[in-house]
């Protein structure tokens, strides 16, 4: 009897036996310090929180600037096991490839390298982080839009709760956008145009409720020995210009850290200099041939929903590549669809196994 296992399957399995193997030998000691080498971002904030369980109410978990809800109810679920967070996340990147793995219109083989070439999708894997939940989010939302089915919807949006309200108010511009009681459904350049006028207002008149938001993006271009462009774009926008200033700063945010790349050999804070810019690298040549191959269309439901995305979160003034993780796992998508079906996104009663 034959053992039969689909290419995209093997791939997969081996960069999740790659991630254990690395979190024994290496991981393990790193998250305890005792090897001075951060591969991570905020797991052990969500680790001391959970440990100092300092909450007394759930809004206090949740507010404008920070959301801690996510990471906590997982340490909360597996006890604050490592071991057990790194088979969880390994269990939730199965699970989103699985959500997406459709119909004949991909090369998975291709997609799962691809979404493997950025540093942060092996890093989510090995410690508490909210990329990984993110990254469910946007599989249980792309699945929704390939076959339509509530559920995916509704899971996607619960599950945007464990990450940030921006991901929450996401999904819900997502579902207007393709709403048949939505008038410009068909009609996404005016949709986007209205998102990005409405945006702008609102955040004009509300953006008192941000203050400590901008005071720490102040604080932090302030040591940063930038060209201070982010600065300038963030001013603009609170001057109600965000729609002017949306296309150069949602560029800036996900792959202004390539004038850096030089960084990557500075081993001080090797997260931000070697693992986030890394991964603006490969986001960006990800870009470039999306755009050169003529396959950046709002005609296409992957594009169009990043642009989405990046509307709501470009808002943000703190300057965090990270936050924009989503984006890139559906840049793969687009490149691994096939040529013959680019620009078509379509529904699948059933979908195919991963395996």
């Amino acid at each position: 009897m034959k053992l039969y296992m689909r290419k995209s399957t093997f791939l997969l399995f081996f960069f999740a036996v790659s991630a254990v193997l690395f979190y024994a030998f290496l991981g393990r000691y790193m998250l305890s310090g005792e090897i001075d080498f951060k591969f991570f971002a905020d797991s052990l904030t969500y680790e001391k929180l959970y440990q100092e369980s300092d909450f007394k109410s759930f809004s206090e978990m949740i507010s404008w600037d920070s959301n801690y809800f996510g990471p906590l109810v997982i340490l909360e679920v597996f006890g604050g096991d490592r071991v057990l967070v790194l088979c969880f996340n390994i269990a939730l990147a199965f699970i989103s490839l699985w959500l997406v793995r459709t119909g004949d219109q991909y090369d998975w083989v291709l997609f799962v390298f691809l979404f493997f070439l950025s540093p942060i999708t092996f890093s989510s894997l090995l410690s508490i982080n909210k990329e990984i939940i993110s990254l469910l989010t946007m599989s249980l939302l792309v699945a929704w839009l390939f076959r339509r089915s509530a559920g995916y919807l509704i899971l996607a949006f619960i599950s945007s709760f464990l990450v940030r309200w921006q991901l929450s108010l996401f999904i819900l511009v997502v579902f207007s956008a393709f709403s048949s009681i939505n008038p410009l459904r068909h009609q996404r350049v005016f949709f986007l145009a209205l998102l990005l006028s409405g945006i702008s207002i609102v955040y004009f008149f509300i953006g008192d409720q941000f203050v400590g938001v901008n005071s720490n993006a102040d604080r932090g271009a302030a040591i940063d020995e930038g060209s201070g462009a982010y600065v300038f774009l963030n001013d603009a926008q609170r001057n109600g210009l965000y729609f002017l200033v949306f296309i150069p700063k949602a560029l800036h945010a996900m792959y202004g850290l390539v004038f850096r790349v030089g960084n990557v050999f500075d081993f001080n804070d090797v997260y931000n200099n070697v693992v986030v810019t890394l991964h603006c690298l490969v986001a960006f040549l990800f870009f470039l041939i999306i755009f050169f191959r003529r396959r950046l269309r709002l005609s296409d439901d992957l594009i169009f929903i990043a642009v989405i995305y990046c509307s709501i979160f470009v808002l943000t003034p703190i300057y965090s590549p990270r936050y924009f993780y989503p984006v890139f796992f559906l840049s793969c998508l687009v490149l691994a669809r096939r040529s013959e079906f680019v620009g078509v996104v379509k529904n699948f009663g059933s979908q195919a196994r991963l395996g």
